[in-house]
């Protein structure tokens, strides 16, 4: 695969991945994480350069696992599964185990991975149609 297509896939990623996350906890969550003011900081007091990093370096990752991992099958039902296991092994564990060793609330975390679920999925088929195979 060219590296410009992965260089761009890359990028569509990660811009994607900082709207969808700024949907997901500044705009639908931010309710919740303000009703827990010593768990969660404002976004004022939020460090956006380390969430960029952590969105940049999502993209990376995800798409060098995902063209490391892609088959001869329909590109859109691979990135569907492939939304679904970056799901399984990001914010699955990570929100299970904030509720279970911080003082948040059950509905929250439930919220947390319904609303992340639905993002990874998304990033998922978009990177399969990024970089699928001619």
């Amino acid at each position: 695969m060219p590296l410009s297509r992965l260089i761009l896939a890359v990028v569509v990623i990660f811009v994607l991945s900082s709207v969808l996350g700024n949907i997901v906890h500044a705009i639908l969550l931010h309710d919740d994480y303000a009703a827990l003011p010593l768990v969660f900081l404002s976004a004022k007091q939020a460090d956006f350069t380390l969430i960029l990093l952590s969105e940049l370096a999502f993209a990376v990752g995800s798409v060098w696992i995902y063209t490391h991992g892609v088959e001869d099958q329909p590109w859109l039902a691979q990135g569907v599964r492939f939304g679904a296991a970056m799901w399984m092994v990001t914010s699955l564990p990570m929100y299970l185990l904030a509720h279970a060793t911080q003082p948040i609330p059950e509905s929250l975390m439930w919220k947390q991975l319904g609303y992340e679920f639905v993002s990874k999925v998304i990033l998922g088929i978009v990177t399969a149609a990024l970089v699928r195979r001619p």
